[in-house]
């Protein structure tokens, strides 16, 4: 095993109506003063979800997060994926298979989030926090 094993991924999705947008993210460490560095290690664009077959795509440099030495080039169709679930599934099915990254290695995961709320940067969701976003789901309701 490669030293890229240890280090933390992080995944970051945006779900839109008929689509998935996601990004994993892997943090080296450098030795400079901040200690850390982040890559991008896959891109992934899910497109047609309400509308299958839905268009998949994911780009990328496993090699940064796995022994997987080529870069990931995949644009493909998809009749299985149907819904945001079976997208999210098909991406790290993917994830696992063609770029070698087990899923467990994901120790932080993002979700953008359209509030209309007074939240002005990045929030941990908590329960308070939640709740203080679902009062606002007529806002932004999908």
């Amino acid at each position: 095993m490669s030293g890229h094993t240890s280090s933390p991924l992080v995944l970051s999705v945006n779900s839109g109506s008929s689509s998935l947008k996601i990004t994993l993210f892997s943090r080296r460490h450098t030795g400079g003063d901040d200690g850390a560095a982040i890559d991008i290690v896959l891109n992934a664009s899910i497109s047609g979800i309400t509308s299958p077959p839905a268009n998949f795509t994911v780009k990328g440099s496993p090699s940064v997060a796995s022994n997987q030495k080529d870069q990931l080039d995949i644009e493909e169709t998809v009749d299985s994926i149907h819904d945001h679930a079976s997208a999210f599934v098909h991406f790290l099915r993917c994830m696992e298979e063609k770029a070698s990254i087990e899923k467990e290695r994901i120790v932080y995961v993002c979700h953008r989030v359209v509030h209309g709320g007074d939240y002005e940067g990045p929030v941990t969701i908590d329960k308070e926090s939640f709740h203080h976003i679902e009062r606002l789901t007529d806002l932004a309701p999908l």
